[in-house]
């Protein structure tokens, strides 16, 4: 059997590479592992395990939202229970979820195990849970915060366990018949009756069932929570499946529901396209349901009383086809009553998703888990960009949009250029076109998690928060919000608005061409009357609005969504274009983390990199045009004083770029191994801000707002409270909030007449009201977070701490050879290592006998100090566990006072050795 299954030790050994070999090829699987620490040597001893395959997360998706939990035994070596998690599909057929092994069922493991399933494989609302009456069960749905509790979940009683534990207790087959026909009723008339048969035939069981809450049992009671599913056969019966393999080693066992549920995945995906490809609209179950159900109704008697409001009365008995008649009458399809989850769409996307095969164990990878260790923030990861990096995909830099160039040669007529300055987009005229830096942008994208808004830097969280807009771009934030209504009729639009009728070339949908603003209103010689003057401001704004403040993906194109909102030019800095800018910039974000392009004020993000980050950051050389005479520039560019954003000071300047050329691999692995000193938290210093325009501070008392940031379709949330270091104040472990993924899937496309003002109202009564929910001011930070810091511990437990993969091969653009460069990762590697040394040394020298000779104690003084060396040297010296008090510095090991002893102890041996020599010889001359 070991030679087949492998051997019972080596088996919990194995299982932890196993796994993360299951993850590699498997993507979205989850895994959890418990540990606890046992033994003289106080070692770490496996406990527990929890496991969902990816394809089955995905998959469940498209599931009713029920499942039945139940456990079996292990009849193993070492014993144990396996817990069990079944869905149902569309068919009517189980579907496995999740699985884990423990010791036993207790009020722990059980508690463990639902808040595995719902902080890491399902988030869904209103899940029905339906169990026996185990205690541990019990405590873990009733559990406040868990998110098993009403309304988020629902737990029912499975009817047969109930009915075997009332047969138990009062020793009556007919009572228990009796209870699971009531159990069972679906109409109240018929749980009546049964419940006075019950009372007939035992009292007292009609009482013990009236102290249970209905809903719990009965179906009538139920609202419709069990989909009419009364036990947990489902997880039995998969028990079954696995009866045979529950004698096996871990890793074995871990393995057959791999492959067991793989065939089903197989076989079931077959079958779902077969019934696509028939056109059938319902599983084949539900079919023949419908079928039989309408067989049933042909003896029904149906009177209509109000077809528009859907009022009829149906009366049961024999007689002629009247309910076949009136429904065709009246044209009523029974297919709007059946619930989605039963259709072959969905019955086909609950097994869309593939298994893939688990190499041989010799090409599985070291253990390494990038994280995070806790799945309730980034519970998206499973889609991520960063998660198929992991895996090994070879992603390239992000395709960007814009079309900044433009600006270069558009050439705008004074009159328009005086105007706009007297408006919050001074500062923007300003702007020009900048490189954009494709490696960086997209290698921030990688940390981008749409769950926090937030980049998940190594070290902490950071953001571009209203403040960044403000000193940046010099925009308001104070104002409404950017939103309205796509009305349609643009043509006509831009003839009242801009003065002139588009081409149909120009105009395709709501999106106007660039190139005809361009061609049609720049450096005009006659501007003879106001109209015209207002029309000629709307088009530069048009298209500034589409070149730099709300850039789409085709990068040629302006949404003329904005355009009513320019109408009255005098209203126009009541508008908090600030926090619009900001809610495009975060939408586009969380969408380049799914796809392969990003349309976006690329220039804030790039701008927000080289203020804050180290990495990627060019240096200004010098100006490349002539400065004016007697202007001063004090931040060392085109800034002028109480003029300019702080954009500014990028622009017009010849730039030197240092490692970012190397390209996104290089850019990637340098923001792994990034260090806090990297980062610079407060970039807009007094002495910086002094010689911004007011428009840039004049809005600071929200700049730390908790509110939503709107335009148009985009509402997108702003968490300041989730890196306070920004704004000079110490990090606490934020509260958690929601992005909302429902919001993120709202979008223009395809949309003729939305009024977004109507649809987000309540987003916006919470912009306008949100001065009531702002960060109040913490204790001031200073200086560097410390690795014991509970921030830091929770941090480092919720990120994803690695992006690049092991071992990654960089193509030199300056030879033509490959070379290996050694990643973030590979240094984690090093890092175990020399912990697992530091370790092994540490506890040898407080076990060591005194008589261990002197080459030994050599070795390992050598091994503990160059373990210690390499820590330190690294950056890693936290990870050493000292004593309290902990010592300012890492103790180092001196063996001299060993080497004394040792040489003490060979001096007395031979003084001794001699001694015996003479005593001998002594012996032999008598």
């Amino acid at each position: 059997m070991a030679d087949l299954y492998g051997d019972w030790k080596r088996s919990y050994a194995l299982l932890p590479r196993y796994f993360q070999a299951l993850k590699t090829t498997n993507p979205g699987t989850v895994v959890k592992f418990v540990h606890k620490v046992g033994g003289p040597s106080n070692v770490h001893v496996f406990d527990r395990v929890f496991w969902a395959f990816g394809p089955s997360i995905r998959g469940f998706e498209h599931c009713r939202p029920i499942l039945t939990v139940d456990g079996t035994h292990l009849y193993g070596k070492y014993k144990g229970v396996l817990l069990i998690a079944i869905g149902v599909d569309a068919n009517d057929q189980i579907y496995p979820l999740a699985f884990a092994i423990v010791d036993c069922e207790s009020i722990d493991t059980w508690g463990w195990f639902m808040d595995c399933i719902r902080k890491h494989v399902t988030q869904r609302e209103g899940i029905c849970v339906i169990s026996d009456r185990h205690v541990g069960i019990m405590t873990a749905m009733n559990k406040v915060g868990g998110g098993w509790t009403e309304p988020q979940a629902f737990h029912r009683n499975c009817t047969r366990h109930q009915a075997s534990n009332i047969n138990t207790k009062f020793k009556s087959n007919e009572l228990k018949l009796a209870f699971l026909s009531t159990a069972c009723a679906a109409q109240r008339k018929r749980f009546n009756k049964g419940m006075q048969k019950i009372g007939s035939l035992n009292p007292s069981a009609k009482v013990l069932l009236e102290s249970i809450p209905l809903s719990k049992w009965s179906l009538c009671h139920d609202g419709g929570h069990r989909y009419g599913i009364k036990t947990t056969n489902n997880s039995e019966c998969f028990n079954g499946v696995l009866k045979r393999v529950r004698f096996l080693p871990i890793t074995a066992l871990v393995k057959a529901t791999f492959f067991r549920i793989n065939s089903y995945f197989v076989k079931h995906r077959e079958d779902a396209n077969k019934r696509l490809l028939e056109g059938c609209i319902w599983s084949e179950k539900v079919t023949e349901k419908l079928a039989e159900n309408v067989k049933r109704t042909a003896h029904h008697k149906v009177t209509c009383y109000d077809a528009r409001r859907g009022l009829y009365e149906v009366v049961t008995g024999r007689g002629n086809r009247l309910g076949s008649e009136v429904c065709r009458a009246n044209s009523i399809s029974s297919d709007q009553y059946v619930d989605p989850f039963y259709s072959c769409g969905e019955y086909h996307g609950s097994y869309r998703s593939s298994f893939h095969p688990v190499p041989d164990e010799s090409y599985w990878m070291p253990w390494m888990d990038p994280g995070p260790d806790d799945g309730r923030i980034l519970h998206l990861q499973s889609t991520h960009r960063s998660e198929a990096i992991w895996q090994g995909v070879e992603l390239e830099p992000l395709t960007l949009r814009g079309h900044m160039k433009a600006l270069k040669t558009f050439e705008v007529p004074e009159a328009v250029l005086t105007y706009v300055n007297n408006t919050q987009f001074r500062g923007i005229t300003r702007l020009c076109y900048v490189p954009l830096d494709a490696d960086l942008i997209t290698a921030l994208v990688e940390r981008w998690r749409q769950e926090t808004h937030t980049f998940h830097l190594p070290f902490s969280e950071a953001t571009v928060t209203l403040q960044d807009v403000a000193m940046l771009l010099g925009l308001r934030i104070s104002g409404r919000p950017v939103t309205g209504s796509s009305e349609g009729g643009w043509r006509n639009l831009c003839v009242r608005l801009l003065g002139a009728t588009p081409s149909t070339v120009a105009v395709k949908g709501s999106k106007l061409k660039l190139t005809w603003l361009h061609d049609n209103f720049q450096n005009v010689a006659n501007i003879n009357s106001q109209y015209q003057l207002h029309c000629h401001v709307r088009a530069y704004l048009l298209y500034l609005f589409g070149a730099l403040l709300f850039p789409d993906k085709t990068g040629n194109t302006v949404s003329l969504i904005y355009l009513p909102l320019l109408e009255n030019l005098d209203q126009i800095d009541d508008i908090s274009w600030g926090s619009g800018v900001l809610a495009c910039l975060y939408r586009n974000l969380c969408k380049a983390t799914k796809v392969d392009c990003i349309g976006m004020p690329l220039l804030l993000l790039q701008l927000w990199s080289w203020e804050r980050v180290s990495i990627g950051c060019p240096d200004i050389v010098r100006s490349r045009v002539p400065r004016q005479a007697g202007v001063a520039y004090p931040l060392g560019s085109q800034v002028l004083t109480g003029v300019d954003p702080l954009a500014c000071k990028w622009l017009r300047v010849q730039r030197g770029f240092k490692d970012h050329r190397l390209g996104l691999v290089v850019i990637r692995d340098l923001l792994d191994k990034m260090v806090e000193l990297q980062f610079v938290w407060q970039p807009y210093t007094p002495s910086v801000v002094q010689h911004l325009s007011p428009t840039c501070v004049q809005d600071q008392a929200e700049w730390t707002v908790i509110a939503p940031l709107i335009c148009f379709e985009m509402v997108e949330w702003h968490f300041p409270n989730r890196c306070t270091r920004q704004f000079g104040w110490q990090q606490k472990i934020p509260e958690m909030g929601s992005t909302c993924t429902r919001l993120h899937d709202i979008s223009r496309k395809g949309d003729w007449s939305t009024n977004y003002e109507t649809m987000h109202q309540e987003s916006i009564a919470k912009w306008e009201n949100r001065m009531s929910k702002i960060v109040e001011p913490g204790l001031p930070f200073c200086g560097l977070m410390s690795f014991e810091d509970e921030y830091f511990e929770w941090y480092n437990a919720i990120t994803r701490r690695i992006i690049t993969p092991l071992s990654q091969t960089v193509n030199d653009d300056y030879e033509n050879h490959h070379y290996y460069y050694p990643t973030a990762a590979d240094f984690q590697i090093l890092t175990q290592a020399n912990m697992v040394t530091y370790n092994t040394t540490e506890q040898m020298i407080s076990n060591m006998p005194d008589d261990i000779p002197l080459a030994q104690y050599a070795m390992i003084e050598k091994m503990l100090n160059m373990s210690l060396d390499s820590l330190e040297n690294t950056g890693q010296g936290h990870l050493i566990n000292y004593q309290e008090p902990r010592p300012p510095s890492p103790p180092r090991y001196d063996f001299r006072h060993l080497a004394h002893r040792q040489q003490i102890m060979t001096q007395e041996s031979e003084e001794a050795e001699s001694s015996q020599r003479t005593r001998k010889k002594g012996k032999k001359r008598n």
